[in-house]
């Protein structure tokens, strides 16, 4: 419901628990991350992109990830500016 509230035009899905709750599926979170879905959220017309990424806790854990999260933000970044959204 807040999703629907805010109606953001990009989201940011960290760790497998976001995943599933808003895409659903088997696929785990290292399949899946830095590569963008259409998120259906209800009340919302059309889907938004989101692109999930590892959780912070996951890579205080696993520090060798941190280079593959960087990645992600990186495209997010490249996206934002594409939509020419401010960063916050």
């Amino acid at each position: 419901r807040h999703i629907s509230l805010i109606r953001p035009e990009l989201l940011v899905l960290l760790g497998a628990t976001a995943v599933k709750a808003l895409i659903g599926g088997r696929e785990g979170i290292s399949r899946l991350r830095g590569k963008w879905q259409n998120i259906d959220i209800p009340g919302i017309e059309a889907p938004i992109r989101g692109i999930p990424s590892y959780h912070p806790a996951y890579l205080l854990r696993q520090p060798a990830g941190k280079r593959l999260a960087w990645m992600d933000m990186l495209v997010l970044r490249e996206a934002m500016e594409q939509a020419r959204l401010p960063m916050r």
